[in-house]
């Protein structure tokens, strides 16, 4: 799936695709360069931060299926950052399905 598939999705403004250093592989939509590649930059150092925790879940629990993590949310008052693999995009709360788009974007970023 392109890029451009994901941005027509209901409320996304901006997709990139990153690499695993977080500089920006291609990007489409609203946002200025430099708020692109500050968006894969977080994209990146949060995939690191969630990657740690649900390791030391599994470890503690001993419960398999925690890791790895499969993608990741973070919602703000009104725009909200997906992400699965090495895509990411910005949303607009108030529109869109994020199961939809979790869905979309991780055939992205299994392409």
């Amino acid at each position: 799936m392109s890029l451009k598939k994901i941005l027509v999705l209901d409320g996304v403004t901006a997709v990139c695709r990153f690499r695993d250093d977080g500089v920006v592989m291609e990007a489409e939509g609203v946002l200025p360069q430099e708020l692109m590649e500050r968006l894969a930059k977080f994209a990146q150092w949060y995939r690191r931060m969630v990657s740690s925790n649900t390791d030391l879940l599994s470890l503690f629990s001993q419960m398999r299926g925690w890791s790895p993590s499969q993608g990741w949310i973070v919602q703000g008052e009104a725009m909200t950052v997906c992400s699965v693999g090495n895509m990411v995009c910005l949303v607009e709360n108030s529109q869109g399905s994020l199961n939809h788009l979790m869905k979309a974007l991780g055939e992205a970023a299994h392409e």
